[in-house]
């Protein structure tokens, strides 16, 4: 009997240990936002039959067998996720959002698709979640480099300005960006909060965009904002604090190197020295006071809150935030702030009725600087200025290039402005006002029959008041003080009624959508100056209190567009795709007969993986797909009454003095022209999609072809008029281009990881200028300049637009014999050059240098763009690092005209004039520092001014940690604390000797206001 009991015992002991079970227990929630991930899969690895769901929380519970062994999460619209588990423990689980999935809901105008039946090119920002993750200001700092095709030009660091925006290329002379779309409707305010940033989708050809019309040849960029999701109520805080500080920057010559520098040009030129420049006569010259660069940069601080509430019911979700932000410029005296409100709702108040509102209010104050005039640009003159000179004197008052007592020197110095005033003189005030409201209505008529009308209603306010007062300090003096003061109101309304149908018959899926739109803006701006206040005290700064008042101006406008609009979506089997849209607009801009056009895009796609004789393991899906589509540039259109001859009127301004009369005088500005019509761009994109590798590689490409015809231009004068000719239609530009973008995503036990790239190649074409075909014309005369001095642009049939065009520069004579040896027929071709002189090519062979000599060089629109990102999370710990950069980029770099160059009014100079050529220094590009610039050395737009901006960017590196969810839960249940570093704008790598090569627009670089470094500490806490 004992042996039996032990026997059972022992039995009973080993079933038991035989079926000891392992708990595991966690809690899945997505990266991008925190938030639990309900319904996701959870399953033992190999044995999918074994597993469970998480709940409502994301939370989940697992009884296993098996002591060890790995858990595969897995979630519709998130990628999958592999975690090992040890024994019995609680782990947290983090999705990554899938950047791969054919199932991913694209947004498209009026409307939303899968990934996997596009047809166009659209591109996503697929980790639109990180945008909480940096301090970015707006979603176009965040564009930067994301999307293939997408290119964003910096407009320099000052908090005014914001980065433009270019899609496959300049198409125009005119005025041309993105038409934004946010939550459906066009959208024409402030940049919008980037925390309510859901999904961004940007339609690149005319089949996507199409559907937008008049208003979409520069593309569009469709934006959705967040939405409460089901559970109980969330409350997410999103904080960041940092330091930005300027770097690469210009450094000027101390007071005894001004004076060295500047008597060495006199004797170059063989002039007398200036008595500014004797210490004996003027020893308050040869004291070293202030480095004005360090006067006028400063480490600034940037702050930023955001806080949201959302939730979701079975018939109802919200989202409601406020956003708070506070950013210092690394200028003395600039900044910007900003509040914005958001309120987001929707209802159903049926099974077949759902309504919503979306209400967004913006605040903004923001103070820049100017920094693009040679003359009065506040980086420049803080080279301009002497080095001797304080910021102020004793008696706080600015200071001058020298004190009242050594007036008798201040010449010797030049028109220089105190830098430290231009910044901190004056008094503004700029505050913008806008509120955006939408409502909607959606009514589902039959099954997948649904109509929705919208209805968006904005408004703006903006003022602006900035007082000068008289500069009284030597240098650039001004005995005049003035007050100006506009204010700009705009109220826009948009009216769209939409009918959609979407259906599955079998194998037949039907996608239709009718849609008719009407919109109308109305505005004024007003404009005030005033001129000669006797107190500069601010109780004393009003409009009234001004000796002058000039004439005000104001312009008022009105613009109405109606539109109809169609489309169809056809797929065969999600096989064979074929989509059409067809829309006409009517528009206020332009005369009676040729308000009305008509634009239309038909795409096609052909998914070969479905194809039973496609058989490649490593591929998992492979689309061709075809596009072509016409849209139009109603913005190109200059004005808003192109059509009517305006009408002006001003102060009449009589005698040699220059003074105002009471009188008001009236006269015609310019010509009228009632055959215009808007710029229209025609699109041809042929592309490739695929995923590969088990879907852990995606691929797109893109060859495309964009023209854009009926380009307008100024036509020809008649010189008879002696008034402004009107615009005419009379251009025609052509971009063709590749596309290049992939991701791969894998996972590594708790190593998650994924690495994107993208890269594009883009070639700009003037194709005609039939405008000026009349008169032989084929070339595009524009009017950039530096100091009326330099004009180096030109466009050309068949260049690019914005084109530099300039003499060659091949060198530095370094003797006489060089000189003397650069001759045709026996004359020399360069006769008042001098050892330390610039050698000139005699481009056409006529013996002299003349404009005659001037070439074509590249343009400042880069020949690549691209991008590549990794980000990697293991255990908690996440890695985000983005590299950004351009090549085949050329930039004027105008900077080096007044900096460089002795020979203008004696302004203090870039201490790179330290290695400017002498006989004991021939191995360098500045030449010979004179008083006296006889061989335009620095009054010829040559080459020796276009530099290589081509750079590397470490555009970003962040590092963040998340708190295991059972150390929260102790906090709330279900919260989350993401805390993390990061560092924008790091590093540069670049030949470029300007300030930052990023300088935008069309590459004229005259000390842009720099892009910063910036330092920042964050947390995301979810609650």
């Amino acid at each position: 009997m004992k042996k039996l009991y032990f026997f059972l015992t022992l039995s009973l002991g080993c079933l038991s240990t035989m079926l000891a079970q392992v708990t595991v227990k966690g809690t899945v929630v997505s990266n991008a936002d925190g938030l639990p991930i309900s319904g996701a899969a959870v399953t033992i690895k190999g044995k999918t039959t074994t597993g469970t769901a998480t709940d409502f929380d994301g939370n989940f519970t697992l009884q296993l067998k098996e002591e060890n062994g790995v858990l595969v999460i897995s979630s519709l619209g998130f990628a999958s996720k592999e975690v090992a588990y040890n024994g019995n423990q609680t782990i947290a689980v983090s999705l990554d959002e899938a950047t791969n999935s054919l199932d991913e809901v694209v947004l498209i105008g009026y409307g939303s698709t899968k990934k996997g039946d596009l047809t166009s090119a659209i591109g996503t920002a697929a980790n639109v979640g990180t945008i909480t993750s940096r301090p970015v200001g707006n979603y176009k700092e965040f564009l930067q480099g994301n999307i293939a095709g997408v290119t964003v030009l910096s407009s320099g660091g000052d908090p005014t300005s914001t980065a433009s925006i270019k899609i496959r290329g300049i198409g125009t002379l005119n005025s041309e960006s993105p038409l934004v779309v946010v939550d459906g409707l066009p959208y024409s305010g402030p940049e919008i909060n980037p925390n309510d940033i859901a999904s961004i989708s940007v339609l690149k050809d005319a089949a996507s965009a199409a559907i937008y019309g008049a208003q979409a040849a520069s593309g569009v960029i469709v934006i959705e904002t967040k939405k409460g999701k089901t559970g109980k109520p969330r409350l997410n805080v999103n904080y960041y604090t940092g330091i930005k500080t300027a770097s690469n920057l210009p450094t000027p010559l101390t007071a005894q190197q001004q004076s060295e520098v500047y008597n060495l040009a006199a004797d170059n030129a063989g002039v007398p020295r200036q008595s500014a420049h004797d210490a004996a006569q003027n020893p308050y010259g040869q004291v070293n006071r202030t480095n004005w660069i360090d006067a006028i940069f400063r480490d600034a601080t940037v702050n930023n809150l955001n806080v949201d509430l959302s939730g979701a019911g079975e018939k109802y979700n919200y989202y409601t935030s406020f956003a708070f932000r506070d950013r210092e410029g690394v200028l003395e005296g600039t900044s910007s702030q900003n509040y914005s409100l958001r309120l987001k709702s929707d209802f159903n108040i049926t099974d077949k009725i759902t309504v919503g509102e979306n209400i967004y209010f913006s605040r903004d104050e923001a103070y820049g600087t100017n920094t693009d005039n040679p003359y009065s640009g506040t980086i420049i003159n803080a080279i301009y200025m002497p080095s001797a000179s304080p910021t102020r004197y004793e008696d706080g008052s600015f200071a001058g290039v020298v004190p009242e007592n050594l007036s008798q020197f201040a010449g010797a110095y030049g028109d220089v402005y105190n830098p430290l005033a231009l910044l901190l003189r004056p008094t503004k005030e700029s505050p913008k006002t806008f509120i955006n409201a939408n409502v909607y209505f959606k009514y589902d008529l039959l099954d997948g029959l649904a109509f929705k009308s919208s209805y968006s209603y904005s408004y703006r306010d903006n003022k602006t008041k900035e007082f000068y007062p008289r500069v009284p300090e030597l240098g650039r003096s001004n005995s005049q003080n003035s007050l100006l003061q506009t204010n700009t109101t705009q109220n826009k309304w948009i009216w769209d009624n939409q009918l959609s149908y979407n259906k599955s018959f079998g194998n037949h899926n039907l996608n239709a959508t009718a849609i008719y739109s009407a919109q109308k803006t109305k505005g004024d701006y007003i404009y005030l100056r005033g001129t000669g206040f006797s107190s500069e005290e601010p109780f004393n700064q009003y409009m009234q209190n001004a000796e002058l008042l000039n004439k005000p101006s104001n312009n008022p406008f009105e613009e109405a567009l109606t539109s109809a609009i169609g489309r169809v979506m056809y797929n065969y089997n999600n096989k064979y795709y074929i989509s059409g849209s067809i829309r006409t607009d009517e528009s206020s801009r332009l005369a009676v007969e040729n308000q009305s056009d008509t634009f239309t895009s038909v795409s096609a796609g052909w998914r070969i993986s479905s194809e039973s004789f496609f058989n490649i393991d490593a591929i998992n899906d492979l689309k061709f797909r075809a596009s072509w589509g016409e849209i139009g540039n109603i913005q190109s259109i200059s004005g808003y009454y192109p059509f009517d001859v305006p009408v002006a009127s001003s102060n009449v301004v009589m005698g040699e003095n220059g003074a105002y009369f009471d009188n008001v005088g009236s006269y015609v500005q310019r010509n009228a022209n009632r055959n215009l019509k808007w710029e229209t761009a025609e699109s041809l994109d042929f592309g490739l999609d695929a995923s590969l590798f088990n879907n852990s590689l995606s691929l797109t490409v893109d060859y495309f072809e964009k023209t854009t015809k009926g380009m307008i231009i100024p036509g020809l004068a008649d010189i008879n008029q002696g008034i402004s000719p009107a615009d005419v239609n009379g251009g025609q530009v052509k971009n063709t281009g590749l596309e290049v973008s992939a991701t791969y995503t894998n996972t590594n036990g708790a190593l998650n990881y994924s690495i994107n790239a993208n890269a594009t190649t883009i070639k700009n074409e003037l194709e005609n200028l039939d405008g000026y075909a009349s008169i032989g014309q084929d070339v595009f005369y524009h009017t950039d300049n530096v100091r009326s001095v330099l004009v180096p642009y030109q466009t050309q049939v068949g260049g690019a637009l914005y084109t530099p065009y300039l003499i060659p520069q091949l060198g530095i004579f370094n003797t006489q014999a060089e000189i003397d040896a650069y001759t045709k027929d026996g004359n020399l071709i360069q006769p008042n050059a001098r050892p330390g002189d610039f050698k000139f090519q005699d481009t056409n062979n006529d013996g002299k240098i003349g404009s005659e000599d001037r070439k074509y060089y590249d343009a400042y629109q880069p020949k690549v763009t691209y991008n590549l990102g990794a980000n990697l999370d293991y255990k908690g710990f996440d890695f985000n690092l983005i590299l950004q950069g351009v090549a085949g980029v050329k930039a004027f770099n105008g900077y080096k005209f007044t900096t460089y160059n002795g020979a203008l009014s004696g302004y203090n100079l870039d201490n790179r004039v330290l290695d400017a050529w002498s006989p004991t220094n021939t191995d360098t590009d500045i030449p010979i520092i004179s008083t006296k610039d006889d061989n335009k050395n620095f009054g010829t737009a040559s080459s020796w001014y276009l530099e290589d901006a081509s750079y590397l960017r470490i555009k970003n590196v962040t590092l963040g940690y998340t708190f295991n969810n059972k150390v929260m839960d102790k906090l709330s249940k279900g919260s989350s604390l993401r805390m993390y570093v990061s560092g924008e704008n790091l590093v540069t790598f670049t030949k470029y000797t300007g300030l930052d090569p990023e300088v935008g627009g069309k590459g004229l670089d005259i000390a842009k206001y720099p892009v910063a470094k910036t330092f920042t500490l964050g947390l995301l806490l979810s609650l």
